[in-house]
């Protein structure tokens, strides 16, 4: 009886022991770190992001967390898991936004992975905007929908600048317009395009306008690449007191006329047409 006793509580310490060296840790979330500041570039106390609050520095970090895994079913699937967070960020008197982490094999990061966010700038509710400064000696992309009614504009320095969700959907639209491979489903560009990037730049001196686009083609059928076509030309833009933005382009008439201001924020614009 003590021998059968004596068995499987062998057997049983054998199976917990395998069952422990049979896991793998594997990442959730990696430490992540920063400084939320509103535009005024003054930190932002006690913004809850995700489950931390900032202190009166406005610095946050958020704790790496892991999870264990089965080494086997880990084996079958031959890959690491993927890395999705998402840390909401609230604060009274501001925009509601969010931090959203995301890689197809991030979950193998071993122990002590550290993402630092540096500076996260913070909207106000009530956020008003020079409108002139944001636009004089200004620098942009640009990109525009099949009927050129819709612009946006992206400010160089956009990249550095945002961290967050809703700057980043920004992007993503503005992004979908100029690559008909990254976004099949729009099709926005012309049939033989595959690419279009423009800039464009705004400069005060005669608000003088000056402009290049970039489009890349697609293989032909006996895969033939077509070399990409570089199109300058210049005009000019005035901004009215009603804050409508006016564009007078040479050989580039599509996207001339008369704009409404939308979507403003320090490094994107977008403009809706008026007529």
């Amino acid at each position: 009886m003590r021998k059968t006793k004596s068995g499987k509580l062998t057997i049983g310490l054998f199976l917990i022991i395998l069952g422990l060296s049979s896991c793998v840790s594997r990442l959730s979330r990696p430490e992540i770190s920063g400084v939320i500041v509103g535009y005024d570039n003054k930190p932002v106390a006690g913004c809850k992001i995700g489950e931390a609050v900032t202190g009166i520095n406005g610095h946050f970090i958020l704790r790496e967390q892991r999870y264990q895994a089965f080494m086997l079913s880990e084996i079958m699937v031959m890959e690491a898991p993927p890395l999705m967070v998402h840390a909401p960020i609230e604060k009274d008197g501001f925009e509601k936004d969010a931090v959203s982490l995301w890689s197809p094999r991030g979950g193998g990061q071993s122990k002590g992975a550290k993402y630092n966010l540096d500076t996260i700038y913070l909207k106000r509710n009530d956020e008003q905007f020079d409108i002139p400064a944001l636009l004089n000696n200004s620098k942009w992309r640009l990109s525009y929908n099949k009927t050129a009614d819709t612009i946006y504009l992206v400010k160089y320095g956009f990249t550095a600048w945002c961290k967050t969700d809703r700057c980043g959907r920004f992007y993503s639209s503005y992004e979908a317009l100029t690559d008909n491979q990254y976004a099949d489903r729009v099709k926005n560009l012309p049939e033989g395009i595959i690419k279009r990037f423009i800039d464009i730049e705004l400069e005060s001196h005669k608000s003088v306008l000056k402009i290049q686009e970039i489009d890349h083609y697609a293989r032909t059928s006996d895969e033939v690449i077509k070399k990409p076509d570089t199109l300058i030309a210049g005009g000019s833009w005035k901004l009215t007191t009603d804050n409508l933005l006016w564009f007078d382009i040479h050989n580039m008439k599509s996207i001339s006329g008369k704009f409404k201001l939308s979507d403003i924020d320090l490094y994107q614009l977008r403009l809706i047409r008026t007529e």
